[in-house]
């Protein structure tokens, strides 16, 4: 859902972050332990109510034993009515405390675990809107949804049921212990005796659950991936007939899952059999060491069933215990990899003395500009300088894989260019706030993008009064869409909602669109990539006679195969493999009668075979 009517401008200041880079994995482990923690302390008024209510709802959960002791030792001594209702009035007394108090730690517990889920899933996608487009290249989109839901989703549950669990474990085993030793320290002697081998069991399964489900999420991961993009590809899919290689790769993929599943299966399986049978043991001890004891007249019979009873009320923190360990390994598994995307620093952030700027004349100079991405070691760039005064316009031509659209992504910073080598105004690009810099642009990319929304919302995208119709209407006209949106299907013109990525459009509508969209933004700067490549020649023209008005006093860089989108501009630069071969006007370009004259004649032998 679009967010419309809100400052586009972000903090991006760097903050102080894990380096990633030198410590990849010390970094990640860091950033968990601080979530970890950072949850409990944020939410610690709740938490710490959640634990007082359920200590005073597992303090009377004690009780019932004794009364019902109290009770059967009652009736064995035949002593009077009065004392019996006493014992079941405090019965009923506490049933009441204790339900009131169930509720306030269900509230407390598993409702801050929500609020956990909500802070967990806002800090994730907030940092993935700070992140550079060099971290989302090596990243597969259905991996990060999966993070953002699926992994979020388990770190909830461990906060609410598992933080829960593991401490209505520890009430009991804090109580109920000592209960038993007090009523027959011999019978619990042989009961608690075997209760020490039970941790390390608890904890050698528990590495296994949690690596095994680690496995799980990323297989799931992989899942999600690779339905995103079957679905956002189906077209393709469809055009080369690979249904039956998709359903192939997917069930491969989803068999994985089940199996990666079914072996997490086999350890939870075991897990809780096995302490279930522990306590049946203990069961076993006391019905013959304990009767043995009330036929001696050692204990009472009211002793002989409350410790029994005491028994039984071990098996629930018992069984708690295996679950938790469980939602905790699983939780942690998938916090780990909450924290392997927090843990990221972006690329591309405002320096602290990053200066804000709202009006700008638009001159740009481009200084020695060499570039390359990453750790490569040839350059896309290489040693280009150039000039467009203010209110002038730029045109780039070259083949495929030139660099034409890398040197518009350093001009919108979507990859950072070395130091002192774009300016805008005579200012550094680096040394603007990255909001400043990409307020003044407007930026209509090669690859369009559409959200699934009205019309007019994505029209508005980049506008801070979104009430503007007519400016926005205007835009439409100048791009030369408004009539097809007036025409739309539905009737319902800029409130027509736009199937994802703009689906229910065809690759010439949703460029102008976009066009539109630029337009809308109002931006002395505009950058256009090839914007009209699905457009008709006739279109085209219309589209850059409404910008010729809309240009004056605007500085524009526009590439396009089409010489005739750049014929007029002030200056064109010819680019082949990162560097400038010819510059100069459309004139003085034919002049030269190299590349850029081959390529006009070429075009234009083209659109004459075309007309005839």
């Amino acid at each position: 859902m679009l967010t419309l009517g809100k400052s586009i401008c972000q903090n991006t200041t760097m903050q102080e972050k894990i380096d990633v880079k030198t410590e990849p994995l010390s970094a990640v482990k860091k950033e968990a332990k601080r979530l970890f923690w950072g949850f409990f302390w944020t939410y610690k008024k709740q938490y710490l109510l959640g634990v007082l209510s359920l200590a005073i709802v597992d303090f009377i959960d004690v009780l019932p034993p004794l009364i019902i002791r109290q009770t059967i030792d009652a009736i064995e001594g035949k002593t009077g009515f009065s004392v019996l209702l006493n014992l079941a009035l405090i019965y009923l007394v506490s049933t009441l405390i204790q339900a009131v108090f169930r509720f306030y730690w269900r509230k407390f517990f598993l409702g801050t675990s929500h609020l956990v889920g909500y802070d967990l899933r806002r800090r994730l996608f907030e940092h993935l809107q700070t992140l550079s487009f060099s971290y989302f290249n090596q990243q597969k989109t259905g991996d990060l949804m999966s993070r953002v839901t699926n992994d979020v989703d388990e770190v909830r549950q461990m906060y609410g049921i598992g933080f829960l669990l593991i401490m209505d474990a520890f009430f009991y085993f804090s109580m109920v212990p000592f209960l038993m030793i007090w009523m027959s320290p011999s019978l619990a002697f042989y009961v608690i005796l075997p209760t020490p081998i039970i941790p390390i069991f608890v904890t050698k399964v528990g590495e296994i659950i949690h690596d095994r489900f680690k496995t799980v999420q990323e297989t799931l991961a992989q899942l999600s991936a690779k339905t995103q993009e079957n679905i956002s590809g189906i077209r393709v899919v469809k055009a080369f007939a690979r249904e039956n290689i998709e359903i192939d790769s997917f069930n491969k993929t989803n068999r994985t899952y089940v199996s990666d599943n079914l072996k997490l299966a086999k350890i939870q399986a075991g897990f809780n059999p096995s302490l279930e049978l522990a306590m049946g043991i203990g069961i076993f001890l006391i019905l013959v060491l304990g009767g043995r004891q009330v036929l001696d007249g050692k204990i009472s019979i009211g002793s002989f069933v409350a410790f029994q009873a005491y028994l039984l009320k071990m098996v629930w923190p018992m069984t708690a215990v295996g679950w938790t360990i469980n939602l905790y390994q699983r939780g942690m598994a998938s916090l780990f990899r909450c924290a392997e995307v927090l843990s990221v620093n972006p690329d591309i952030f405002d320096s602290p003395k990053a200066i804000h700027k709202s009006q700008f004349n638009g001159s740009i100079q481009v200084t020695n500009l060499t570039f390359a991405f990453g750790q490569a070691s040839q350059p896309v760039l290489r040693n280009l300088s150039f000039e467009v005064p203010a209110g002038k316009t730029l045109g780039i031509v070259g083949p495929v894989g030139s660099g034409k659209s890398t040197l518009l992504s350093l001009f919108m910073r979507f990859f950072d260019p070395p130091d002192g080598t774009i300016f805008i105004d005579g200012i550094d690009i680096k040394n603007l706030s990255l909001c400043s810099l990409r307020q003044t642009i407007g930026f209509v990319p090669q690859d369009t993008f559409l959200f699934s929304e009205t019309v007019f919302e994505n029209l508005a995208l980049g506008l801070k009064d979104k009430g503007d119709f007519e400016k926005i209407t205007e835009c439409a006209k100048r791009a030369q869409i408004l009539n097809e949106i007036e025409a739309l299907p539905e009737g319902k013109g800029m409130q027509t909602i736009l199937g994802e990525r703009g689906i229910n459009l065809s690759g010439g509508q949703k460029q102008r669109l976009s066009l539109a969209r630029a337009l809308a933004k109002d931006p002395k700067i505009i950058i256009l990539d090839d914007a009209m490549s699905a457009v008709d020649t006739n279109t085209e023209e219309q589209i850059l006679s409404g910008l010729k008005v809309f240009l004056q006093g605007r500085t524009a860089i526009i590439v396009s195969h089409r010489l005739t989108s750049i014929q007029h501009a002030d200056l064109i630069l010819v680019i082949d493999k990162g560097t400038i071969l010819e510059r100069g006007s459309h004139a003085e370009l034919l002049a030269l009668n190299g590349n850029y004259a081959k390529l006009w004649e070429i075009q234009r032998l083209k659109s004459e075979l075309d007309e005839a």
